[in-house]
């Protein structure tokens, strides 16, 4: 290495130019008097004394009074300044790899709480601000414990659907008991981790009692909260009865999953009747609210023959379930939450009458 391409070097390790120039010359020299380093390194006279004692501090020389001051090189067995330098380097480019090679993180839209109350106390919360959909699966002292939230849901027009576990050897919950309280009431045969979730965003959630860790999960977004509204519905809710349901015999009937739109249309649009529709979302293309109103031409999913079929299962509903609205501005397609081929995902699906 060259003269010039090492006190370059030692500048990108931090030394100012007299620093290096100095350090240099020192090497080659293998000691010297400080008014013979400045001349020999082109440091000023006046400078050199500083510029050593600065080295002397960082590590790299030593410096000894006699008739006047001499300095010599630490030994580079000893140079810790600069080999902890180098080791700093290597580090950072070990990271370096490591981070590039690893898939890009972000702020994590789950949060994991110690403990039960945490979790529950949270959920409480969201219900009292939700403002469009509730699902719940909760034990018979939760359900208490939420009665009040719950209710004041209710009256603000949310949907406010409720799986409840209920012990075998229990009597039936009484459906006037639960009335104002939620929309739908379904009773669960097993025990089931308690999870509330909410506008389809906001998930409480925690396997109390199946699990010796009391723990919980917190969840603000949307995409993970999609996973979490699919087990409500295939383990929690789709395989059980109602117990009590609102009145959905005269319109305006609101629906809050395509799959119960789709099944009470389906049975109709094919009876020579006009389905008034307002469906309530945002649209696929842009993300952005959008709201259709307009009659129904057909109903579509997976196995769907366009004959007037019975109610279709979950397991058909769940790959693709499309409503067709012809408005005044066209005909599209509405799909439920989270749709990506339909061109409007719905909220919210209100029958608003039917005409013969």
């Amino acid at each position: 290495m060259e003269t010039a391409e090492l006190t370059g070097t030692l500048e990108d390790a931090g030394l100012s130019p007299y620093q290096a120039d100095a350090y240099v010359a020192l090497l080659e020299r293998g000691g010297a008097a400080a008014g013979e380093l400045a001349d020999a390194s082109g440091v000023p006279r006046p400078r050199i004394y500083d510029v050593l004692r600065d080295l002397e501090t960082a590590g790299y020389v030593s410096t000894f009074q006699q008739d006047r001051l001499y300095a010599r090189p630490t030994p580079p067995d000893e140079l810790r300044p600069l080999r902890e330098r180098v080791e700093r380097f290597e580090s950072a480019i070990d990271e370096i790899e490591a981070r590039y090679h690893t898939p890009h993180a972000r702020e994590s839209d789950v949060t994991l709480v110690t403990r039960f109350r945490t979790a529950f106390e949270q959920a409480r919360r969201d219900v009292e601000a939700a403002e469009r959909h509730v699902q719940a699966v909760v034990r018979r002292e939760q359900f208490e414990e939420l009665r009040p939230a719950l209710a004041a849901a209710v009256d603000r027009g949310v949907a406010v659907q409720v799986a409840l576990f209920v012990p075998s050897s229990d009597a039936e919950p009484d459906p006037s008991a639960v009335e104002g309280v939620c929309t739908e009431l379904r009773r669960l045969e097993f025990p089931r981790p308690f999870l509330v979730v909410t506008d389809r965003r906001r998930v409480s959630y925690s396997p109390k009692g199946r699990s010796p860790e009391e723990f919980g999960v917190v969840v603000d977004g949307r995409t993970t909260a999609f996973v979490f509204h699919w087990f409500f519905l295939t383990a929690c809710w789709e395989v059980y009865e109602p117990i009590y349901a609102e009145p959905r015999e005269t319109p305006p009937i609101t629906f809050v999953e395509i799959t119960d739109a789709v099944r009470y249309i389906e049975g109709r649009v094919h009876d020579d009747v006009t389905i008034h529709v307002r469906a309530e979302g945002y649209s696929v293309l842009t993300g952005r609210p959008r709201t259709l109103s307009g009659t129904v031409v057909d109903v579509d999913y997976v196995g769907h023959t366009g004959e007037g079929d019975a109610a279709p299962p979950l397991h058909q509903l769940a790959a693709r379930a499309t409503i067709v609205l012809e408005t005044d501005e066209g005909t599209f397609t509405v799909g439920g939450d989270g749709a990506t081929v339909e061109d409007v995902s719905a909220e919210r699906i209100v029958v608003e009458r039917i005409e013969r």
